[in-house]
């Protein structure tokens, strides 16, 4: 079965809202990706081991607290430990 990463639902938009950051763009800059690949992985898109790293270390969070584990059809598999 494949199956790949992805951001929980949600989730860039509470921790904007509970950070005050005022825009993805500079949401973006802080965790180092362009705004556009800050919006594929809000939209569901697998996002680079980097961009995992640097997400859950200036949010200081687990990958299983940001990520979870989905299959093809987008279903959750199980979460990201």
């Amino acid at each position: 079965m494949a199956v790949k990463l992805q951001m929980r639902p949600g989730l860039i938009d509470r921790l904007r809202v509970a950070r005050d950051i005022p825009s993805e763009e500079i949401m973006a800059r802080m965790v180092g990706v362009d705004r556009g690949t800050l919006r594929q992985v809000k939209n569901g898109d697998q996002p680079s081991g980097t961009c995992i790293a640097e997400f859950v270390t200036v949010f200081g969070m687990g990958i299983g607290e940001a990520f979870i584990v989905v299959d093809t059809n987008g279903k959750q598999v199980l979460a990201a430990a």
